[in-house]
């Protein structure tokens, strides 16, 4: 059943508009600086959005800990909490959420010993499982550097793990092909026909 506003009598004033509501821009995720003011000409972008310990619905943000602080942690949930919902978890034998998130300070990541990982220092929580991985980081053959190679030159900027992978699913989807490149006739004569003759350019036939 729909139900319907009664019409306003002659000369009653109509209802006062609502204001709206306040937009609350997204807040950046802590995050190192992509690139230097004088390498315009470079793509230093990083290749995701990096995904903030946060949370924007209907023009507020909020941090973890605003709904987290009532919600007791735990390692089974029976249904998918509604605001995360659209979250696909694909990260090997990461099941569960405390498996990185911290149980109390839902703000920060944990440690192997309970202690928190503040998010900007995502990095540690990573190398925790990814030892090889984190050493090629370190010495720069994984990841991507910006900036200088001569660091003497000017500064050098480094992305972080999440900048590039989804901390969820990190495993980079696959891609479209782009069609097949085009070439152009291999001779100025049109293709041999059937019978093996080639038009002449004066309209004539040749063996």
């Amino acid at each position: 059943m729909v139900l319907c506003a009664a019409p306003l009598a002659a000369g009653e004033p109509a209802s006062p508009k609502l204001p709206p509501l306040p937009v609350v821009e997204r807040p950046a995720p802590a995050k190192p600086a992509v690139g230097l003011s004088d390498d315009r000409h470079l793509d230093k972008d990083p290749p995701r959005t990096t995904k903030g310990l946060d949370l924007v619905k209907l023009g507020w943000t909020y941090n973890c800990m605003e709904c987290h602080r009532l919600l007791e942690a735990k390692w089974h949930y029976d249904r998918p909490m509604a605001e995360h919902q659209d979250i696909r978890l694909a990260h090997g034998e990461n099941r569960f959420c405390l498996n990185c998130h911290h149980p109390t300070n839902r703000n920060a990541f944990v440690d192997y010993d309970g202690s928190v990982i503040p998010e900007k220092e995502v990095v540690r929580l990573c190398a925790k499982c990814h030892g090889p991985t984190y050493r090629d980081w370190k010495a720069g053959v994984h990841g991507r550097l910006n900036g200088h190679w001569d660091t003497a030159a000017g500064p050098r900027t480094q992305l972080r793990c999440i900048q590039c992978h989804d901390p969820h699913a990190p495993k980079f989807p696959t891609m479209k092909p782009l069609p097949p490149p085009t070439y152009p006739p291999r001779a100025a004569h049109a293709p041999t026909t059937s019978a093996g003759i080639h038009p002449t350019p004066q309209g004539g036939t040749a063996h």
